[in-house]
């Protein structure tokens, strides 16, 4: 499975500059995503349909987003800080948290690969 995403710069008809959204845009937009996803679950438990499983899907890429938006943000920090592996090194350290000290079993990777 190869799945694509996208770093979203700007969005003219909607107004939005992600450069630019503040903290607070950018928290109520992943809680927005985040109870979506909550919603689409229970929904899906109650009555598990085709129609029921996109929409898990469907939310859970928008989440997916946000959460992009909010790397991409960190990245651009971090090279202001003239730290440009910041995110590449904290990867690497959640993926040895994750194996050495939660034991967790690893099952298959997924590669992200951002075209700057």
């Amino acid at each position: 499975m190869k799945l694509l995403m996208h770093v979203l710069r700007k969005n003219n008809k909607l107004k939005i500059d992600n450069t630019t959204l503040s903290l607070n845009q950018i928290a109520a937009k992943l809680t927005e995503e985040y109870s979506e996803v909550i919603e689409a679950l229970e929904r899906y438990h109650m009555n598990k349909t085709l129609v029921n499983l996109k929409e898990i899907i469907r939310e859970t890429f928008d989440l997916i987003q946000i959460c992009i938006l909010i790397l991409w943000r960190c990245h651009r920090k971090a090279l202001d800080l003239d730290e440009p592996l910041l995110i590449k090194d904290i990867n690497i350290e959640h993926k040895d948290k994750l194996i050495s000290e939660r034991q967790w079993t690893i099952e298959t990777g997924i590669e992200i690969d951002v075209k700057e």
